[in-house]
């Protein structure tokens, strides 16, 4: 079972505190919901809790089969699904895909493309450029990339921007997934009551 430990982490921005002292421990099955205000600092905790921002203090640790994972394997065990995360929109979903696979050394890479592909509900649009895709779509090819490697630890900003019904219960469906599969979970919202459906809450205004 997976763990991620966050102890006593904190960021800053030049003279622009985000947070500090922030300290949290999930283990896989439980899901934690990051709130605050826009500007807060959500986005930016996510990029840490991923490994691919380094805190200014504390640490963040992801410990699977009992060993924790290597700070430079750390974003290959994550998948991450935010605004800033692009896709290149003159690429297919597929080619988008090929891509990351070639860029993380991905074994298997065609059968699981099909199936994260399939996940996402993006397998009829495959092999359509990405120009042509509505934003809703878009964030399905995002929530592909994320899958693609088959992550312990998923980290959804703002998990259901820009989504539909059906995308939304496919977002449902794969939180209601991963607590199954007793893997971890981490989404940062502000929408009202998004937070309470998970297990756990961390309010970015109270580590400052």
């Amino acid at each position: 079972m997976p763990i991620l430990t966050v102890d006593q982490v904190g960021h800053y921005f030049g003279p622009l505190l985000l947070f500090r002292d922030l300290s949290v421990s999930l283990s896989g099955g439980e899901t934690l919901a990051v709130t605050g205000a826009n500007g807060a600092g959500k986005s930016t905790l996510l990029r840490i809790l991923a490994g691919v921002l380094t805190p200014r203090s504390g640490t963040v640790t992801l410990m699977v089969e009992g060993t924790a994972v290597p700070d430079s394997e750390h974003p290959l065990r994550t998948g991450l699904v935010a605004p800033a995360v692009g896709v290149y929109e003159d690429l297919t979903a597929r080619e988008n895909l090929r891509f990351l696979a070639w860029a993380r050394r991905l074994p298997g890479a065609d059968s699981r493309i099909d199936t994260v592909l399939d996940r996402v509900g993006l397998t009829g649009r495959a092999d359509d450029r990405v120009a042509t895709y509505s934003s809703g779509m878009q964030q399905r090819v995002k929530y592909a990339a994320a899958l693609l490697a088959d992550p312990v630890l998923l980290l959804l900003d703002e998990p259901v921007a820009n989504l539909d019904a059906a995308g939304r219960d496919m977002v449902d469906a794969l939180v209601r997934d991963w607590r199954a599969q007793d893997r971890l979970l981490v989404v940062a919202t502000n929408r009202p009551g998004e937070a309470d459906r998970h297990d756990r809450r961390l309010r970015i205004e109270d580590h400052r």
